[in-house]
């Protein structure tokens, strides 16, 4: 496998995984949704649901943007 091979295949799994992130969260909110049978209160699922966006955002974006740096290349200057 030849380096430009290795870093378009680990660009397409770094934005793979930023939205695998924003999926794994949305999985989350469905999961904690509430229920007539019980479980958590509509405002505490709102409350619970902005809170825990935030780190599932920043591995996603984390992600994004190096996906998007790898698919670049490296003899763009950056900065």
């Amino acid at each position: 496998m030849t380096p430009d091979q290795f870093e378009k295949y680990a660009a397409l799994g770094a934005k793979g995984v930023g939205a695998g992130a924003l999926a794994a969260w949305l999985g989350f909110v469905f999961v904690t949704r509430p229920v007539s049978t019980g479980g958590i209160d509509p405002t505490l699922h709102l409350t619970l649901s902005a809170a825990s966006f935030v780190p599932f955002a920043m591995i996603s974006a984390a992600h994004f943007w190096f996906g998007q740096q790898l698919t670049t290349g490296r003899d763009v200057v950056r900065g």
